[in-house]
């Protein structure tokens, strides 16, 4: 489910030290979702959450219930259930590992990374504690750089920060290099030090299916901030714009990882 390069990183595996804090942020992520997402991803948030916390095998990273028995759980029909197990698949939370057989019932993963990414955009609302926890930003920095979604007032009413609209046409066309420059804004702002270590020399390379790629200086560069700081980046990237899902860094020229 993890791995140096994913958003959760190496260290933060569901089993072991540490794990029952983050089975309780995963869910923490889903059911934010649920209460604040569009219906069709709020409606499947919960169902998830109720099938993680019913079902799901941590040690094993699975879940295998038969489709009666999601049904009974979710309070719906067979018919229904199997609509809402096929909408996942299709989103990518779930996937198929053992597919069902006589007398077996169908053995499911669940892609954690993927539904981290995609709840980030509500994380806020939880507080600023748990965004800190779970992108290893500095806890208790106070910036005054404009998130993509928000605009902040001022005293008397006037704006001291310009607002943005949630999603930028020009970003794709500019190589994300809007994007980028407000994620970075806010990046400086947190934490100067590893700023100037490690994220300063970093370029927009493109934003294409909702990815920006960055290009490192070096191929250590590119291995050590995928592997120690991308969820901090795609969080900055995510505020700058929500319709970023992930982050990809590449050494210059190569291939993004």
């Amino acid at each position: 489910m993890t791995g140096p390069s994913g958003p959760l990183g190496a260290e933060r595996r569901t089993t072991g030290q540490g794990a029952s804090s983050l089975k309780y942020d995963i869910l923490t992520a889903l059911l934010v979702t649920a209460a604040r997402g569009a219906p069709d991803v709020a409606r499947l948030a919960v169902r998830l959450s109720l099938l993680i916390t019913a079902r799901y095998n941590w040690r094993a990273e699975m879940f295998q219930v038969g489709q009666v028995e999601i049904a009974r759980l979710w309070g719906v029909t067979e018919r229904q259930a199997k609509r809402e197990m096929a909408a996942m698949r299709a989103r990518g939370w779930i996937a198929v590992t053992v597919p069902a057989a006589r007398g077996r019932v169908a053995r499911h993963r669940i892609d954690m990374d993927l539904i981290l990414r995609e709840t980030m955009p509500h994380w806020s609302a939880v507080g600023p504690d748990y965004v800190a926890r779970m992108t290893g930003r500095p806890v208790g920095v106070e910036t005054d750089v404009p998130s993509a979604a928000q605009g902040v007032a001022g005293q008397g009413g006037h704006a001291n920060v310009v607002p943005f609209a949630p999603r930028f046409e020009a970003d794709s066309a500019s190589g994300g290099a809007a994007v980028w420059t407000r994620a970075t804004a806010r990046l400086s702002a947190e934490d100067p030090a590893v700023f100037a270590a490690w994220f300063a020399g970093l370029e927009p390379v493109e934003v294409a299916g909702g990815v920006l790629t960055l290009a490192a200086t070096s191929r250590f560069v590119a291995d050590y901030v995928r592997t120690h700081h991308r969820m901090r980046l795609l969080s900055a990237a995510v505020e700058a714009d929500p319709a970023i899902r992930d982050i990809a860094v590449i050494a210059g020229g190569g291939r993004a990882g």
